[in-house]
């Protein structure tokens, strides 16, 4: 999963800014953060950002993908008012905690011993 964000990522990030600032880059970047988030913390990575932490920890994980869901269809809805540079530094934003994240959520599979990544059962 980390390497296909990451390859998302990449694959936007090098196309140049048109592509950030569309509205395929809002769905791509915020989708691509829900998922590397709930990916990360299910390997009990530590959340850092405050508002997410809370939401997380009082309301689990559907809460915070109705907030992304939220977040997506406002930036959707308003995009044809917002600046392109406004709309390509959040995308850029959302996609670079997004590769964080799944850069995370690698490092943390990899030190996880070998009996940890049996499925149940086996």
């Amino acid at each position: 999963m980390a390497r296909t964000v990451l390859a998302l990522v990449a694959a936007c990030m090098l196309s140049g800014c048109a592509a950030l600032a569309s509205e395929e880059a809002i769905v791509v970047c915020q989708t691509a953060d829900v998922a590397t988030t709930l990916h990360a913390v299910n390997l009990e990575a530590r959340e850092v950002n405050p508002m997410v932490d809370w939401l997380l920890k009082e309301f689990g994980p559907g809460a915070f993908v109705a907030a992304k869901v939220g977040v997506t269809v406002l930036l959707l809805h308003y995009y044809p008012d917002l600046p392109s540079d406004l709309v390509i530094a959040v995308n850029g934003l959302t996609c670079a905690v997004a590769a964080h994240n799944a850069m995370v959520g690698a490092e943390l599979e990899r030190k996880k011993s070998p009996d940890e990544k049996k499925p149940p059962g086996h």
